[in-house]
Formats: C-alpha cells, sequence, structure tokens
C-alpha cells in the first residue's frame, strides 16, 4: 500500500465552531456563516495557490 507523502503546506486549521443558541438568533446564524466564509476562502486560496505553483514548475521544467 503506498503512502501519501505530499507535502500540502497550508498555514491554516479548520475553525472552532460556535456552540448554536437554545433558540435561533439571527446575529448567531450571521457569526457561523462568517467563521465558514473565511475558512472556505482560505481554503479556495491555498487549492488556488497549489495549482499555480504546479503549473509554474511544470512551465519551467519544460522550458529548460
Amino acid at each position: 500500500m503506498a503512502i501519501d507523502q505530499t507535502s500540502y503546506n497550508v498555514p491554516f486549521r479548520a475553525p472552532a465552531l460556535p456552540y448554536p443558541p437554545k433558540e435561533y438568533n439571527a446575529q448567531d446564524f450571521e457569526e457561523f456563516n462568517k467563521v465558514l466564509r473565511i475558512y472556505f476562502n482560505q481554503l479556495d486560496n491555498a487549492l488556488r495557490n497549489a495549482t499555480y505553483n504546479q503549473q509554474a514548475e511544470a512551465a519551467t521544467w519544460f522550458i529548460s
């Protein structure tokens, strides 16, 4: 069985999500969405940067 030794170099972790309130509160719901929005933006940016780095390395290898 192959072992994945890929280094992902992700400088952040999944956030600790706030506990839900006993009753619905729009402000608490908005805070929850804000935490998720920040996390998914970081994840999206990390994936985009990793893709750009791989493309740049492939182009450098091809040209040299």
